[in-house]
């Protein structure tokens, strides 16, 4: 297991089971085991315990932050003598593929939700400001999708600096897993909520040729964390269970149609092959390098189990 930096505060699972206020609204009769297999991501792993030892903590950490964060930007605009201006809170969630970024996002947001009402937290991920495939094959960049220059980046930054600037209403473009591409002309609509998560790979990296990170927008960065060996397994897995669906729906437009078509040890074995030259390359090279960047550290064990947090004391 890599060892945390010196600048974070290692907290075992249940000594942060037993942090933070009870929640102002009882989500425990509201958020079923139906409910929660709804909030997760295709095959991941998530139970109700895990969400009562590990995310009602991190919630009601995320109300502290919020309330420091309402009172400074109160004293500024005080000091400024200025009128305190509308900005969301922005929440930053990183990690490798296959870690389970999208379950945390979708059920951070639904446990803020019931804190704050539904309309007020709203989530989107980077995923929408990849270049279209046809712009990656142009580019001649289509092997390194999901790498830094796969991104629109500056429309990602435009994207952030509008909703930390408060604008009434502002869209994020859409993407398909199904088809593994941008959506064209698609959007989805936000309205000024007060906390907004951003969920990606590349929330935490360097943006090229821009004078400010992704994460500056962000008030409060989590990173997913895991061995190595252990995100490549969850990886396959997901593979095969996507590669199954697929074979039973037998859909061509899906982009696990043509794996469906070739022989299943064969198809595992390119899946390898893409998790070994693509994303394991992308994580070591690009992903992992921004963990220390992040202001909490969720890791993860067998079974998607978070065994330790580490928070950043500095």
């Amino acid at each position: 297991m890599t060892e945390p930096s010196m600048n974070y505060q290692v907290i075992k699972r249940d000594d942060w089971r037993k942090l933070g206020q009870p929640t102002a609204k009882d989500v425990k009769s509201e958020l079923t085991p139906k409910v929660l297999s709804e909030l997760k991501a295709f095959n991941d792993q998530i139970s109700l315990d895990e969400v009562d030892a590990i995310y009602k903590p991190l919630v009601a950490y995320i109300k502290t932050q919020y309330q420091q964060y309402g009172q400074d930007r109160k004293v500024q605009a005080e000091f400024l003598k200025q009128p305190q201006t509308p900005s969301p809170f922005v929440i930053g969630i990183a990690g490798s593929v296959a870690v389970g970024k999208t379950t945390t996002a979708q059920l951070l947001q639904y446990l803020l939700q019931a804190e704050f009402g539904e309309a007020e937290v709203a989530l989107a991920t980077t995923d929408g400001f990849l270049r279209s495939n046809a712009d990656l094959a142009e580019k001649g960049i289509t092997a390194r999708k999901g790498f830094p220059e796969s991104y629109n980046m500056p429309a990602l930054l435009e994207f952030v600096d509008a909703i930390k600037d408060g604008e009434d209403e502002i869209r994020a473009p859409k993407y398909s897993h199904d088809i593994s591409d941008v959506l064209p002309d698609e959007y989805d609509d936000f309205k000024r909520p007060k906390i907004f998560i951003l969920e990606g790979i590349n929330t935490l990296q360097a943006t090229p040729d821009a004078p400010v990170y992704l994460s500056d927008f962000f008030d409060l960065s989590i990173y997913l964390d895991a061995d190595t060996d252990l995100i490549a397994h969850w990886y396959l897995d997901r593979f095969v269970a996507l590669l199954n669906q697929t074979a039973q729906t037998q859909d061509p437009n899906n982009f696990f149609y043509s794996w469906t078509q070739m022989p299943f040890d064969q198809a595992v074995s390119q899946a390898r092959q893409v998790w070994e030259t693509v994303n394991l390359p992308n994580l070591e090279e690009y992903i992992l390098p921004t963990r220390e960047r992040a202001d909490l550290i969720l890791h993860k064990t067998v079974g998607h189990i978070i065994d330790e947090i580490w928070l950043r004391k500095f």
